[in-house]
């Protein structure tokens, strides 16, 4: 048997003895990061998926063998929801913006302009396929952004992330702002509307048609109201994402790749939905 030199006992204790015995990782939150911006990240696009959407390309990278048409599908995370289950959001911001495109095959993959001003569309003329055209010769969809962070059914935040609706979804977009906007709650001074990012809807997708044209969109349903001795984590991290997105440049966050290179979001198609 080999036995260790009372010097090399030690150092060994000595050693030991300065190992820390744990690591408080959350005190360290955010560490490394310190210098990452809204550009230096990506806020996925929300879509509905369609039969060209790349996810049910086998021979896409994306590919998802367990995503179908009609279900909903997170670019960035990865994430699929089916379309008929759906999932919970808090809405967070809406930012009703003017997307100036190219067409297909022109474009960079993000919008040529992003206006605010809801003028622009005064210098439009609707075209054959029903697309409202500059001079230019670009398009321009009159979209309603709605900023969200995705729960899940325990209410923690699992995301964040941007839902457009244009075109067929549009009326949507106003009806749920409608929602928000009419909510109410008891307070110590009377009735008052509560912040959209205390509210939490369940959007789920649904078969719609007119004519020979079918189309998958949203419905949105209230399901909730967060209160601070519930949910008071929660309401930090939605607060938080309305803040940022209140002073940051959110659009420079937002992936907007393929947002309009496919049938995918709010187009009426004569595409077979799986309802």
């Amino acid at each position: 048997m080999i036995e260790k030199s009372k010097t090399e006992e030690k150092a060994m204790t000595t050693k030991k003895d300065n190992l820390p015995a744990s690591i408080d990782l959350e005190s360290m939150a955010g560490q490394g990061n310190e210098f990452v911006t809204a550009r230096d990240t990506k806020l996925p696009i929300i879509k509905i998926l369609y039969g060209s959407s790349p996810v049910l390309n086998d021979r896409d990278p994306r590919f998802d063998e367990n995503a179908n048409v009609g279900d909903i599908w997170s670019e960035t995370s990865g994430r699929v929801w089916k379309g008929r289950t759906g999932f919970l959001v808090a809405p967070c911001l809406y930012i009703n913006t003017f997307n100036e495109w190219k067409d297909k095959g022109e474009s960079t993959g993000r919008p040529v302009k992003i206006h605010l001003d809801p003028s622009i569309m005064s210098e439009t003329k609707r075209d054959m396929d029903g697309k409202d055209r500059l001079p230019n010769g670009n398009y321009v969809e009159d979209t309603g952004n709605h900023f969200v962070c995705i729960l899940d059914d325990d209410y923690n935040v699992v995301e964040q992330a941007l839902i457009t609706m244009k075109s067929t979804q549009k009326k949507k977009s106003k009806m749920w702002n409608s929602m928000i906007g009419s909510r109410r709650a008891k307070g110590k001074n009377g009735f008052y509307n509560p912040p959209a990012f205390s509210q939490v809807y369940k959007l789920a997708i649904t078969k719609e048609s007119k004519g020979d044209y079918t189309w998958s969109g949203w419905v949105v349903e209230f399901k909730d109201l967060m209160t601070a001795d519930k949910h008071l984590k929660t309401l930090e991290a939605t607060q938080s994402f309305y803040k940022s997105a209140m002073t940051s440049d959110i659009f420079g966050k937002v992936d907007f790749s393929q947002e309009n290179q496919s049938q995918g979001n709010n187009q009426a198609t004569k595409e077979a939905t799986p309802f």
